[in-house]
């Protein structure tokens, strides 16, 4: 789990650390078209027809059986599948460049520069999704530790090429070149490293019943992803058509860091959701139901509690982190982080549940159900307060969206939310009362940058200790009563099944 932390945060920790230089070096606009050439490849790997979300799943079935070759199939398809989306993003950039830039309100002096940007879109599309086919070769395959290796490896290089470019007045599509280069180099030493675990033999591509079997998945992953992107990516598509372009700047910045602060509970994903998947497997819909509700009963205090905290914090670190002139990225920031870590809260350990039992149907049901309430919500929200009106948008979607998914859970698979552990609301509000006084504190010093972002950090830790003293979760001997029973009720079934047999 602490690997697979590294590999996922090494990332998030490169562009906290290089968003400050960006603004500076490339001007608010210019870093808003930058921002907006971003949403436009993350939206694009998300909606790739539910390909990449799949394939940890599918070389984990490959590597638990011991089939390199069908590993090998995988690979060579998945890129042929990128390969082709990429070609078509490419030709489409070519045909409508010129109109697009104008549609989103490039300025005039810029149009020139976000056309050669554009035309980046199809290659980093290609890159981007093929190094993520990569990363889930070594994550089926518990390579956590090769992992975070290549990927801590090629964010640094990533981050000197970024200011050795910048810093000599390099232009966007240079910048572009760069993250296709950081792409480039993961895929290549993640094939390199994950080779053992497949091999090339003919016929090269998967036979038809896989990729039936691949496709029918493939497209109820892509449902669920298609709702992401709506909840989250089409923010910046509304802001960029209604608002001057330099607030795609500022949502891009309390965007991104809303989501890596929900990115961090996240990071235990992997590992949770094989071990639900074994649980089932082994045990049936029984025994997952058992498994959620002792993992549940842990994750859910520590994940309110620390929402709590970081909702506290992000607005005073983020005006720390870019100024006064850009607090209005930490209001994004704060609106958003409600959302996400009440949806983290109740919908974390579910969503690894139905994926587990083969339902993810039910992702997609209550991930559609949120979309509906944001769209509806999202114009009439942004003509009354602008950018907030659009995030506080989301996060009503994403309340209301939470809400039908743990009814439906309840309903569907007799999952059941348990009470919080006593005295949890008095260590929560312990905690945030300490990153109350200490995030003041660091505001009053009047310091700017990554170094005083860093220490507006300082604390949330101290917010978050404060909680783990207090004893914000479950007591540690309860959870391992609950699952001594869960073993003990095990074994009876399968000393039953013995004597049967």
């Amino acid at each position: 789990m602490s690997y697979s932390a590294v590999a996922q945060a090494a990332p998030v920790l490169v562009n906290f650390a290089l968003t400050p230089f960006f603004v500076h070096r490339l001007g608010l606009e210019r870093f808003g078209v930058w921002s907006l050439l971003l949403v436009f490849l993350a939206t694009l790997t998300v909606l790739d027809g539910g390909v990449g979300a799949s394939l940890a799943r599918f070389h984990a079935v490959y590597g638990a059986r011991g089939d390199t070759d069908g590993a090998g199939r995988l690979v060579v398809g998945s890129l042929a599948v990128f390969l082709g989306l990429g070609t078509v993003v490419t030709g489409v950039c070519f045909a409508t460049a010129p109109h697009l830039v104008t549609l989103l309100n490039i300025p005039p002096h810029l149009r020139s520069e976000a056309q050669g940007l554009l035309l980046w879109l199809g290659p980093l599309l290609t890159l981007a999704l093929a190094s993520n086919s990569a990363t889930a070769l070594l994550q089926a395959n518990a390579q956590f530790r090769r992992l975070a290796a290549v990927t801590v490896g090629s964010c640094l290089v990533y981050a000197v090429a970024v200011v050795l470019v910048i810093g000599q007045g390099g232009s966007l599509p240079a910048l572009a070149a760069v993250t296709a280069g950081r792409y480039a180099l993961l895929l290549t030493a993640g094939l390199c490293l994950g080779a053992r675990h497949l091999s090339l033999r003919r016929p090269l591509l998967p036979g038809k019943p896989v990729r039936r079997e691949f496709g029918g998945y493939a497209l109820r992953m892509q449902l669920s992803g298609f709702t992401v992107f709506l909840n989250g990516e089409i923010d910046a598509f509304v802001i960029a058509a209604m608002l001057p372009v330099r607030y795609v700047g500022i949502y891009a910045a309390g965007y991104q860091v809303a989501s890596a602060l929900r990115s961090l509970p996240l990071y235990a994903f992997p590992p949770l959701l094989t071990r639900v998947t074994g649980v089932f497997a082994r045990h049936g819909l029984a025994g997952a139901v058992r498994e959620f509700h002792v993992l549940q009963r842990r994750w859910l205090p520590l994940t309110l509690a620390y929402g709590a905290v970081m909702v506290t914090a992000v607005w005073f670190a983020v005006r720390t982190w870019l100024g006064a002139g850009l607090a209005l990225s930490g209001v994004v920031a704060a609106v958003l982080l409600v959302g996400y870590s009440l949806q983290v809260a109740f919908t974390g350990i579910r969503t690894c549940f139905v994926r587990a039992i083969g339902r993810p149907g039910l992702e997609t049901r209550y991930g559609w159900f949120s979309t509906v309430v944001n769209l509806a919500l999202t114009v009439p929200l942004a003509l009354l307060l602008g950018v907030t009106g659009v995030v506080l948008a989301t996060t009503i979607g994403l309340l209301a969206g939470t809400a039908y998914f743990v009814v439906l859970c309840r309903r569907e698979a007799g999952l059941r939310e348990q009470r919080l552990p006593g005295g949890w609301a008095a260590a929560t509000g312990a905690a945030v009362v300490v990153t109350a006084v200490g995030e003041l504190l660091v505001t009053r010093l009047g310091w700017h940058g990554v170094l005083p972002a860093l220490l507006a950090g300082v604390p949330v830790l101290a917010g978050l200790a404060t909680a783990a003293a207090l004893g914000v979760a479950a007591p540690a001997g309860h959870l391992t009563a609950l699952a001594e029973d869960g073993l003990k009720e095990e074994e009876e079934e399968a000393d039953d099944t013995t004597k049967a047999g």
